[in-house]
């Protein structure tokens, strides 16, 4: 099923264009940040539909260097990663607490815009599964793997088979602590646009908070996407991406 449109707040208009990795004269490059527990590798179905840079944070998949406890120091890691873009060439994509580290990344200069997904200003975790991600990690990640996807797409067991192979369990506590941990106030400072996406049927990341989120920016635009949950980037990669190819066409700047 085609998106719900239930909102634009601002509209945008401009001529620039999502890029290919690399190619930076008046093109922006789309860098994805992965949600807990994963890595980099998890945005492949959504990377054949939309040129993109995946990135695995430290101690995630392939990346070098220590698992980074708070979402400030993920935060600044990523700052980092974009010290050599030019001003606004970069359009920011995070997965739930991805999305969080790029809302504190989003006054870099080189930051055009974010696109966020399965995202709430506040990510909090249950109590239940804190303790499951210390004690027995991999049962923690069975408990996302089935209650991230939405049971109404007719592909969910392929999915969760897809997803449970790019789930690293013994990264999710320390994510899951970051995340239960952040208090920060990054969404009420980001003055760029954003294009806030989000499941109907989201079990992990209430819909409701998704779309107060975007409520909250000054400039975004928000979709929701019924029959899918708390994984887009998997359950609904090709509308994701003209989502977010949309929103990219449309920056200003």
């Amino acid at each position: 099923m085609p998106p719900r449109y239930i909102f634009t707040s601002a509209p945008f208009g401009g001529g620039f264009f999502w890029c290919r990795i690399g190619i930076m004269s008046k093109k922006r490059t789309l860098i994805a940040i992965h949600g807990a527990g994963m890595q980099a590798d998890v945005w492949g179905a959504l990377s054949k539909e939309i040129p993109c840079l995946p990135l695995s944070l430290p101690g995630h998949g392939k990346a070098v260097g220590h698992l980074l406890p708070s979402i400030g120091e993920m935060a600044r890691w990523l700052e980092g990663q974009m010290k050599d873009y030019p001003l606004q060439s970069v359009v920011l994509m995070g997965h739930s607490m991805g999305a969080l580290v790029a809302m504190e990344a989003a006054k870099h200069w080189a930051v055009a815009g974010l696109v966020l997904m399965g995202a709430a200003a506040q990510l909090p975790v249950h109590a239940d599964l804190l303790k499951q991600a210390a004690e027995t990690p991999e049962v923690a990640a069975e408990m996302i793997l089935k209650w991230g996807i939405s049971s109404a797409h007719p592909q969910a067991a392929e999915i969760r088979g897809s997803l449970r192979m790019h789930m690293q369990p013994m990264d999710l506590f320390n994510d899951l602590v970051a995340c239960n941990s952040y208090h920060g106030t990054a969404a009420k400072a980001v003055q760029k646009p954003v294009l806030v996406l989000a499941g109907e049927d989201d079990k992990l990341v209430k819909f409701s908070e998704s779309m107060a989120l975007a409520e909250g920016f000054a400039h975004a635009r928000f979709r929701s996407f019924p029959g899918a949950g708390h994984m887009l980037m998997l359950e609904k990669p090709v509308e994701t991406a003209q989502e977010t190819r949309n929103f990219m066409d449309n920056l200003k700047g």
